[in-house]
């Protein structure tokens, strides 16, 4: 178990010492990355939502496709924001993670499976007892886990994994450079 640390601060404003756990890395990012999605949903809508309205009044859009084309807007809005905001490197690496995300997300739902929860079952069928040593079964896990990815399912119509998910990106042009 991590032991938990102390962390002392004085209250700007009462010159209270106040004494509190500190909060382990985990928790800390679930709250930056995590807990403050609705208030960020409320800044962007302050941010964006009047604009782009008044852009998709301008276009002279039929009813029925007005609330499609702004979510449409507002997605393409954030993903502006989300990888404008850090370097180029950071950027390209965090939209290929975002593209194989949204290609898992398209094949679990044409598929109507979940890839990830499929991986784990097959990983945990996987048993120690077949290897000789701790080390080895990990190695073993690591290899049939890499293996499992470019094996036909047949939750996925005897498609790999992996190649389910490419053709979700080529659906979209997304795996292309």
């Amino acid at each position: 178990m991590e032991e938990q640390k102390l962390k002392t601060r004085i209250d700007p404003i009462t010159g209270e010492i106040i004494t509190e756990l500190e909060e382990s890395p985990e928790v800390i990012a679930e709250k930056q990355l995590f807990k403050k999605n609705p208030a960020r949903a409320q800044a962007l809508r302050d941010l964006m939502f009047d604009s782009l309205q008044a852009h998709i009044d301008g276009m002279n859009v039929p009813a029925e496709k007005r609330d499609e084309m702004m979510f449409i807007l507002i997605a393409n809005s954030v993903m502006d924001l989300i990888f404008d905001a850090p370097t180029t490197d950071i950027a390209m690496e965090s939209s290929y993670c975002f593209d194989e995300m949204l290609g898992m997300a398209l094949a679990n739902k044409k598929f109507e499976v979940d890839i990830i929860a499929e991986a784990k079952k097959a990983v945990e069928s996987v048993k120690r007892e077949d290897f000789p040593s701790d080390e080895a079964y990990l190695e073993g896990l690591q290899a049939f886990e890499e293996r499992w990815w470019d094996m036909g399912q047949p939750a996925l119509g005897m498609r790999s994994p992996n190649d389910a998910i490419y053709e979700m990106l080529g659906k979209y042009k997304l795996n292309e450079e």
